[in-house]
C-alpha cells in the first residue's frame, strides 16, 4: 500500500440528486442578498416567536506542496487552490429551543491530479461516518472537484433538567490540544489547515448539572453502520484549583475507559489524560493513549508542551507500511503512525494594536526521529478579515518505491506552503 494512502479523507459522498444541491445553493445566494450586515439577527417576527440568525465565513486557501521525493508518473510539486464557504443558520422560538443548519460548500483545483487527499491540507480530517447523506457531488475530476454538504442540523431543547440536542453536530472531548486521546467523537488530523469547525457527528446528546460544579454529558453517535454506532458518558467535576473527568463507553468496536485532569499551578496550567481501549471480542484491554502536557497563557505570548504515548501506533517504522490499513487510521479514531511523541506550540502577538500574531508548532516522533514544524502568520486587516501566511515543513527520512518502504512518518509528508485569507460575516 502507497504511504499516500495514509490517512484517505472522505470530502464528498455520493448524493440521492443534485436538486437538493441546487436548492440549497439558490437559498444561499438569496440570504447573501439580505440587505444589512449579516452578522446582525435577521427577526422574521417579533416578541417570542420564531427569529433567525444567519453568519459565517469564506476561507480561501492557494498554495504549493513539494512531496518531497520524485514518484514516478506523478507531479513533484503541486500548485493548488482551494476554498469553503459557510452559512451557519440559527433558527429560534424563545429562549427554549434552537435549530442550527451549516451549509458548506468547497471547491479544490489543483495543477495535477493527486494534490488534495493527502495527509496534509485542506479538508483532510476524516469525515465520521453518517447514517444519512446530506452531501452533493456537483464537479468531481481529478484536478477540480466542487460539493456541497450540510455539516450541521441539530435541534437543541433547554429544559430545566438538561439540554438535549438531537442531529448532526460539532462534539468535543477531552483536554489535549496538540495529541487528543479523549476526543472520541470527530478528532481534527493535526495538519488540518482549516480548523475553525470541526466535522459534524449524527448523534443525540444530553448534557445535565445534577449538582454544583458537576456536569454530565451523554452521548449516543451514529456511525453509519449499525456495528459502529457508539454512545458514552462523561463526568466532569470542576474543583478550586482542578477539573478532573472521567467518561466510559462503546466506541466503534470497543469498550473505553477515559479520564483526565488539568490542574492550574500559579500561571501553568498541568494537564494529563488517558484513554483505555478493550476491542470487544478479545481476552485483554489494548494499550492506552496517554497525553501529558502544559499551558502557559499569557496577553501577548504563550506556550504549550506535550508528551504523547499512543498505544495504537506501530511498534517500529519497520511496521508502518502494514499499520497503514489499520481501521482506527481509517476511520479517523487515530492519524499517528508511531508511539512516543513530543510536541510544542507558541503563539506571539509582537504589536499593541494586536492585529499582528505568531504561532509556531512542532512534532517529534521519538521513535523514527523524524518531525514537523508549521509556521504562522496572521494578520487582522479589520472588518472581520484576515490574512494568513504559513507552511508545514517536515524533517524525516523519505519514502521508497522500490521496495516500498516508509522509514518515518512526517518524512514522508513533504513541504506545504499556503496563503490563507478569511472573512468572517
Amino acid at each position: 500500500m502507497n504511504w499516500r494512502d495514509y490517512p484517505r479523507p472522505r470530502p464528498f459522498a455520493r448524493a440521492p440528486s443534485l436538486r437538493g444541491c441546487v436548492a440549497v445553493i439558490a437559498l444561499m445566494i438569496a440570504a447573501l442578498a439580505v440587505p444589512g450586515s449579516a452578522a446582525a439577527q435577521i427577526e422574521i417576527l417579533d416578541g417570542d416567536r420564531p427569529g433567525i440568525e444567519l453568519g459565517g465565513y469564506v476561507r480561501s486557501l492557494t498554495g504549493l506542496r513539494d512531496a518531497g521525493h520524485d514518484t514516478p508518473g506523478e507531479a513533484r510539486r503541486t500548485g493548488f487552490h482551494g476554498q469553503v464557504v459557510r452559512l451557519r443558520w440559527r433558527l429560534t422560538w424563545g429562549d427554549d429551543v434552537v435549530l442550527s443548519v451549516h451549509n458548506r460548500l468547497q471547491t479544490t483545483v489543483a495543477s495535477s491530479a493527486g494534490a488534495f487527499g493527502g495527509a496534509a491540507g485542506l479538508g483532510v480530517s476524516v469525515i465520521p461516518g453518517r447514517p444519512v447523506d446530506l452531501s452533493t457531488r456537483i464537479v468531481s475530476e481529478d484536478r477540480i472537484a466542487i460539493w456541497h454538504d450540510v455539516d450541521r442540523l441539530a435541534l437543541t431543547v433547554y429544559t430545566g433538567a438538561a439540554d438535549i440536542t438531537i442531529g448532526r453536530q460539532a462534539i468535543t472531548w477531552g483536554l489535549a490540544q496538540l495529541f487528543p486521546v479523549a476526543d472520541v467523537w470527530a478528532l481534527f488530523s493535526p495538519f488540518e489547515l482549516d480548523t475553525e469547525e470541526k466535522p459534524g457527528v449524527d448523534a443525540v446528546r444530553v448534557l445535565s448539572y445534577p449538582a454544583d460544579r458537576l456536569e454530565l454529558d451523554a452521548v449516543v453517535a451514529a456511525r453509519g453502520r449499525a456495528e459502529d454506532w457508539s454512545a458514552g458518558v462523561r463526568a466532569t467535576h470542576n474543583f478550586a484549583s482542578a477539573d478532573v473527568y472521567l467518561a466510559a463507553g462503546k466506541l466503534w468496536n470497543q469498550l473505553m475507559v477515559l479520564g483526565g485532569v488539568a490542574y492550574l499551578l500559579d500561571r501553568i496550567t498541568l494537564r494529563g489524560e488517558a484513554a483505555v481501549p478493550w476491542v470487544l471480542g478479545e481476552d485483554s484491554p489494548d494499550r492506552p493513549r496517554i497525553t501529558i502536557g502544559f499551558d502557559r497563557p499569557g496577553m501577548r505570548l504563550s506556550f504549550s508542551g506535550e508528551y504523547h504515548y499512543g498505544g495504537a501506533g506501530a511498534e517500529s517504522s519497520a511496521s508502518y507500511m502494514g499499520h497503514l490499513s489499520d481501521p482506527r487510521l481509517r476511520r479517523g479514531e487515530v492519524y499517528l503512525l508511531g508511539r512516543h511523541y513530543l510536541g510544542a506550540a507558541v503563539s506571539f502577538i509582537p504589536t499593541r494594536d494586536e492585529r499582528l500574531s505568531l504561532a509556531l508548532s512542532a512534532l517529534l516522533n521519538a521513535g523514527d526521529g523524524s518531525a514537523s514544524l508549521t509556521p504562522l502568520l496572521n494578520y487582522d486587516v479589520g472588518q472581520s478579515a484576515s490574512v494568513s501566511l504559513g507552511a508545514i515543513h517536515s524533517f524525516g527520512e523519505r519514502p521508497s518505491l522500490d521496495p516500498p518502504s516508509l522509514p518515518s512518518e512526517f518524512g514522508a509528508y513533504g513541504h506545504l506552503w499556503f496563503a490563507r485569507v478569511s472573512v468572517f460575516f
